[in-house]
C-alpha cells in the first residue's frame, strides 16, 4: 500500500504495490542475466518501477480515465487533485515565487507540497521519474520556513525553491544509473560525490524534490531504458520527449518542476527543451559547473558535457545562471572560467529592449531539410523579425557536415566497449536507438594518432566557424532544433542539428517559436529525399502523426557570452510578439 501524505514527513521507507512493469517492445525476449544469483535484469527493473510508483501517497494516485489523453499537458490544472492556490503556484515563473516566499505569501512547505503533487500527476501521465525525495524535501522546506520564522529573511537566493535532478547526476541518497540496469544499486551514498552545481543550490535554498529519467546510456536524442521504461511527451504521448533530459522536459513542461538540471553532450538539454515546448541553455564549457556526474566514457574529453537549466521561462533560465555563477564556483571546481555572471552582457539594459540585431538564419545543413512546420516557422520568423527593423542574412553551413562527421566518431572512441561492458553485468539487451549508435559506422575503436587527428580537424572547424561569423557580421545565429519537431519514438537517429554546436562549443538558447498545423506539407519537390526528410511523410501524413508537436529554434551565440546571448534571445522573443519572458 502507498503511503499517505501524513507518512511522508516522518519516513521515506515505502513499500512496493505492484504494478505492471512497463517494458519497451525490445525486452519482449528474456536473456539470461550474468548476476542470476541476484537477480534478472527484468526483475531489477521491474523493482525499479514498482519503487518509484508506490513513493507516491495513494491519495495522489489518479483514475485511470484521466490517464487516457494522449495530450495530458494540463492534466495538473484539470485532474482536481490540487486545489486553486497550488495549481497558481505551479503556474508561476521561479523569479515570482521566491518574491512570494520572501514576503511570506507563500511558505517553503506548501510550495514544494504543491510541486511534489505535479510531479506525481506528471509521472503517472508520462513516466518521468527516476525516484522521489518527497519526505526529505518537505522536512528541507519545513526547516527553511523556521529560518524564515526565525530571522526574518531567507537562506539563500533560492530560499523555498523546488527543483528536479536529472537521474545521473550525484545527488546524495538517490540513484545514478545512467540508466544501466546493472547500476541500479550505485546510489550517492555521501555529500563528498555530489557536484558544485548541487552543492551551491542546495546552500542557495533550493529543495530537490524528485530526480527524473534519462535513457539507457544517456547517449540519445530520446528517454527510454530497460531500468525505467520510455518517457512520452505531455503535447503528445506518441512522440518522445526528446533526450537525454527528457523526463526533466516531459516534467517541467506539466510544471511538476519550476527548474530542471539537465546535461548536453550532443544535444541533451535542447532536444528535450524544443520537443516540449520549453526553454534550455546549453552553455559553453567550462562556464557552469559540470562536476558530479555518473556516466559511461567518464574522463573523455574529446567532446565535453556540459549541465545546464530546463524552464518555461527565460527569467528562470538567467535565475538559474546568475545563481550559481554568483557564488564563484570556479573557487571549487578547477576547470571552471573564472567568469561572473554579467561581465559579458554586452547590451546596456537601457538600450537591450529597441537593440536591432544582425541575425544569420539556417534553414538546412545540408545533410537533412527540416520537416515543413520547422521551415514555416523559420521562414515566420525571418520576416518578422525584418519587420521589426533587423538584420537577417542567410548563414554559410559549409562547415556543418564535416563537423557532424567528425563529432560523431568522436562521441564513441572505444568502440562502444565501455558501454557493452556495462550492458553485460545483467545481460540487459540494448536499447534500440544504442544499438544503433553502436552499430554506427563512425562508432570503431582509434588509435592515439586517430584522435588526434579527430581533434585536428575539429579545431580547424572551429576556428573557421568563429571567423565566419566575424566575417559576416551576424550578432547570432537562428537554426532548426532537429529534423522533425518532437520525435516519435525510436525516430532520432540525426543529431547533427544540435551536436554540431557541441562541436563548436557555442552556447545555445532554445526559444519554443510555433506548433504543428494541418497545413503543414512538404512544398513541390521538398522533402523525403532521406531517411529522416521521409519521417513526415506525402500529404497530410506527418501533420496527423506529429500533431500538437512544439516547434522550437536554437539561438546561437559566441563562446562564452551566455549573457549576451539570453538578452538576445529576449529581444528576439519580444519582437515575435512570444510569450514566456517574465
Amino acid at each position: 500500500m502507498a503511503p499517505s501524505i501524513a507518512e511522508l514527513s516522518s519516513s521515506s521507507s515505502t513499500p512496493v504495490k505492484e504494478v505492471p512493469v512497463s517494458t519497451t517492445s525490445e525486452l519482449a525476449e528474456e536473456q539470461p542475466s550474468k548476476t542470476s544469483t541476484i537477480s534478472t535484469w527484468q526483475a531489477i527493473a521491474s523493482r525499479r518501477q514498482q519503487e518509484i510508483f508506490s513513493s507516491i501517497p495513494s491519495e495522489w494516485i489518479l483514475p485511470a480515465d484521466l490517464l487516457k489523453s494522449k495530450r495530458p499537458l494540463d492534466l495538473v490544472k484539470t485532474c482536481g487533485l490540487l486545489n486553486e492556490r497550488e495549481v497558481k503556484i505551479v503556474y508561476s515563473t521561479a523569479v515570482d515565487l521566491l518574491e512570494k516566499m520572501r514576503t511570506r505569501e507563500y511558505t517553503a512547505v506548501e510550495v514544494t507540497t504543491a510541486f511534489c503533487k505535479a510531479s506525481a500527476v506528471a509521472h503517472q501521465a508520462t513516466n518521468c521519474l527516476a525516484w522521489t525525495m518527497y519526505p526529505s524535501a518537505l522536512s528541507h522546506a519545513a526547516k527553511l520556513d523556521a529560518h524564515m520564522t526565525q530571522t526574518g529573511s531567507p537562506i539563500g537566493p533560492l530560499h523555498g525553491l523546488p527543483i528536479s535532478v536529472k537521474e545521473h547526476i550525484y545527488l546524495i541518497d538517490t540513484p545514478s544509473t545512467s540508466g544501466f540496469v546493472g547500476w541500479a544499486d550505485n546510489f550517492c551514498t555521501s555529500l563528498s560525490q555530489e557536484g558544485m552545481c548541487i552543492n551551491v543550490l542546495r546552500s542557495s535554498g533550493a529543495v530537490f524534490h524528485v530526480k527524473t529519467t534519462n535513457p539507457q546510456g544517456l547517449m540519445a536524442l530520446e528517454t527510454r531504458s530497460n531500468l525505467y521504461s520510455t518517457t512520452t511527451n505531455p503535447l503528445n504521448t506518441f512522440l518522445s520527449p526528446g533526450g537525454s533530459s527528457g523526463g526533466e522536459s516531459a516534467l517541467v513542461a506539466m510544471h511538476g518542476s519550476i527548474l530542471g538540471i539537465g546535461t548536453d553532450i550532443g544535444g541533451s538539454i535542447r532536444s528535450p527543451a524544443l520537443s516540449c515546448g520549453i526553454y534550455g541553455l546549453k552553455p559553453s564549457v567550462a562556464r557552469l559547473p559540470h562536476s558530479g556526474l555518473s556516466g559511461a566514457h567518464d574522463g573523455m574529453e574529446s567532446v565535453i558535457g556540459v549541465v545546464g537549466p530546463i524552464a518555461t521561462c527565460l527569467a528562470d533560465v538567467e535565475l538559474f545562471c546568475k545563481t550559481l555563477l554568483d557564488a564563484q564556483p570556479w573557487r571549487g571546481e578547477v576547470g571552471l572560467l573564472p567568469i561572473p555572471w554579467g561581465c559579458r552582457e554586452g547590451v546596456a539594459a537601457e538600450k537591450e529592449e529597441n537593440r536591432k540585431l544582425k541575425i544569420g538564419i539556417i534553414y538546412t545543413d545540408g545533410v537533412h531539410t527540416p520537416h515543413p512546420p520547422i521551415t514555416r516557422v523559420l521562414h515566420t520568423t525571418e520576416s518578422t523579425l525584418k519587420e521589426a527593423g533587423h538584420e537577417i542574412i542567410p548563414f554559410p553551413t559549409h562547415l556543418h557536415a564535416p563537423l557532424i562527421s567528425t563529432v560523431d566518431a568522436m562521441y564513441l572512441l572505444d568502440g562502444g566497449a565501455e558501454y557493452l561492458s556495462h550492458l553485460s553485468l545483467t545481460s540487459e539487451p540494448p536499447t534500440s536507438l544504442l544499438q544503433w549508435l553502436l552499430e554506427k559506422k563512425t562508432t570503431k575503436h582509434r588509435t592515439v594518432s586517430e584522435q588526434w587527428k579527430l581533434h585536428k580537424e575539429r579545431n580547424r572547424i572551429q576556428d573557421a566557424y568563429a571567423k565566419l561569423m566575424l566575417e559576416t557580421g551576424v550578432d547570432c545565429i537562428i537554426a532548426p532544433g532537429g529534423v522533425t519537431v518532437a520525435n516519435a519514438h525510436e525516430e532520432a537517429k540525426y543529431w547533427g542539428y544540435t551536436s554540431v554546436f557541441n562541436g563548436l562549443d557555442l552556447p545555445v538558447a532554445c526559444l519554443p517559436a510555433g506548433e504543428v498545423e494541418e497545413g503543414d506539407v512538404w512544398d513541390g519537390n521538398e522533402g523525403g529525399k532521406t531517411d529522416m526528410e521521409a519521417l513526415w511523410g506525402p500529404g497530410k501524413e506527418g501533420a496527423q502523426k506529429y500533431e500538437g508537436g512544439s516547434v522550437g529554434l536554437q539561438i546561437v551565440g559566441r563562446r562564452l557570452e551566455e549573457e549576451k546571448l539570453l538578452k538576445m534571445v529576449r529581444i528576439i522573443e519580444k519582437d515575435l510578439g512570444l510569450s514566456g519572458s517574465s
